[in-house]
């Protein structure tokens, strides 16, 4: 087997784990699954010979992991500070925002206590990144992403009118 082939098996496990993610009522579960999508991206990036790709969601894979056990605002901060310099960094015209957005309200995401509150940030930064990949003109990225956005939604829904229907509102 070829590295692109286990690249693209990894990528499409990467996007199963994904999708099933905001599925889980728990917080720790939906973290602890992000952080192993997170992980096969950046094996999937690093067997593309992409190392910024690859260095970047190793970073979002122990952001979702260090979520799990700490919730302290200065961890937040610090995983937001690394993003920032990061995309100064690499900066290359304004089109950097978006992807610079998306990180900041994930991470913003991952520290939340509720998983409502995790499901509504991590749902905007990744609308950010949609929009991103409509600007750089990736097709199968903005198809991910945009499944992505619609597993949070219906999660959200799903809970939302399980709640509903047991009186919790």
């Amino acid at each position: 087997m070829t590295a692109f082939l286990i690249s693209q098996v990894l990528a499409g496990i990467s996007f199963m784990l994904d999708i099933s993610a905001f599925h889980f009522r728990r917080r720790a579960i939906t973290l602890s699954v992000l952080a192993c999508s997170t992980s096969l991206l950046a094996l999937h990036f690093y067997l593309l010979q992409q190392p910024v790709a690859a260095g970047l969601m190793a970073i979002a894979a122990c952001r979702f992991a260090v979520a799990i056990l700490t919730r302290h605002r200065w961890v937040m901060w610090l995983f937001m500070a690394v993003s920032v310099i990061c995309s100064a960094y690499y900066w290359q015209g304004l089109s950097n925002l978006l992807p610079l957005a998306g990180s900041l309200l994930m991470t913003f995401a991952s520290f939340q206590g509720k998983t409502g509150k995790l499901r509504v940030y991590t749902l905007c930064g990744s609308l950010c990144w949609v929009l991103n990949n409509m600007i750089v003109g990736s097709p199968v990225a903005i198809v991910m992403e945009i499944a992505f956005s619609g597993s949070i939604a219906l999660a959200a829904w799903r809970h939302h009118a399980t709640t509903r229907r047991s009186g919790w509102v």
